[in-house]
C-alpha cells in the first residue's frame, strides 16, 4: 500500500481540526461574560437599567431593570447551564413573579437540565461547522418577571448568544472604557 493516500487524509483531518477549532473561539472568553449583550438587548426592547446587585444573601450577580407600564422591576440572572446557582436563586424570588429560564431560542418556565444540555450540544455542534450565528456557552438566563409585564414578556432573548451582537457589545464596552 501506497503512503500517500494515508498521508493525505491525515492532512485533511489535521486542517479541518484547525478550522472547526478557529470556527469555535469563545466570544464569552473576548467580551468577558453575557452581561454587555443583556444590557443591549433589554435597551433594544425598552428596558430602562437600573442596577447591578446581587441575589440576597448569595454572591449571584443579577441585573436589574425598569420596564415600561410594569409596577415592579425585571431581574436578568446570568446561570450557569448546570444549574448549581439555581436553587439558591428560586429560593430569593418574590412572590407573584414569574421566572424564565432562557438559552438561545428557548425558553422554559422552569429548570430543564437536560433539555439545555441538548440545546448546548445541538449549538456546539452547529457552531463547529459554521452552520448557526449563536455560541453555545455554558450560562443561560434566569428572567424574573412581574406576573402582568407585557413589556417584559415580548423580548427576544436571542441576541444575547448572537456572534455578532456579542462582538459589537464588546466593543461598545471597550469604547466607553475609553
Amino acid at each position: 500500500m501506497r503512503a500517500w493516500p494515508l498521508h493525505a487524509c491525515f492532512v485533511i483531518i489535521l486542517m479541518g481540526s484547525l478550522a472547526v477549532r478557529e470556527r469555535t473561539t469563545d466570544v464569552f472568553a473576548e467580551s468577558g461574560s453575557l452581561e454587555p449583550a443583556v444590557l443591549r438587548v433589554a435597551h433594544l426592547y425598552g428596558l430602562a437599567f437600573r442596577e447591578r446587585t446581587t441575589i440576597t444573601d448569595t454572591d449571584v450577580p443579577a441585573l436589574v431593570f425598569d420596564a415600561p407600564g410594569c409596577s415592579r422591576p425585571v431581574l436578568v440572572v446570568s446561570l450557569l447551564a448546570t444549574f448549581d446557582q439555581e436553587p439558591v436563586v428560586r429560593s430569593a424570588h418574590r412572590q407573584r413573579a414569574v421566572l424564565r429560564y432562557v438559552y438561545i431560542e428557548r425558553s422554559w418556565d422552569r429548570p430543564r437540565r437536560l433539555a439545555v444540555l441538548a440545546e448546548r450540544m445541538k449549538y456546539a455542534v452547529l457552531a463547529a461547522f459554521g452552520l448557526t450565528r449563536y455560541v453555545p456557552s455554558g450560562y443561560l438566563l434566569l428572567v424574573e418577571l412581574p406576573s402582568s409585564c407585557s413589556a417584559a414578556t415580548a423580548i427576544d432573548w436571542r441576541d444575547v448568544w448572537d456572534r455578532d451582537y456579542l462582538l459589537k457589545a464588546a466593543g461598545a464596552r471597550t469604547e466607553a472604557m475609553k
